[in-house]
């Protein structure tokens, strides 16, 4: 969990402090959940086989950046939990860790490639 913690905040210093667990459990249908009340990221370890622990934490940071940063849902237009404002900080949370060298996702790795940014090691 503290490597985790470490790498998102080394994507992008985020203004309000969160709590990251990671669970050795597999729901059936979530692999993290962000409790917006709580500043609270949950990454279910069970998940690992079909999705890297990292892309998860990064899916659910950007909620929590979302919701504390950008008012989540409580702006007019589409502040939906997966609305486009969300996959926008997703996106951008994504391409950073990709360009730092924190994570790697083979299939947009050669687009940002061009601009990585060496980094050393956490």
């Amino acid at each position: 969990a503290a490597y985790l913690k470490q790498m998102l905040i080394s994507i992008y210093k985020c203004k309000k402090p969160f709590e990251l667990l990671v669970i050795d459990k597999k729901p059936k249908t979530r692999m993290g959940v962000y409790v917006v009340d709580k500043h609270r990221i949950r990454v279910y370890a069970g998940w690992r086989k079909d999705c890297s622990l990292e892309e998860i934490a990064i899916h659910e940071y950007a909620h929590h950046i979302h919701w504390t940063e950008h008012e989540g849902h409580r702006r007019n237009g589409d502040d939906r939990m997966h609305g486009k404002n969300f996959w926008r900080i997703y996106s951008a949370l994504m391409s950073r860790a990709t360009r730092l060298g924190l994570y790697h996702d083979y299939l947009i790795e050669d687009i940002v490639e061009e601009y990585r940014i060496p980094y050393g090691n956490l």
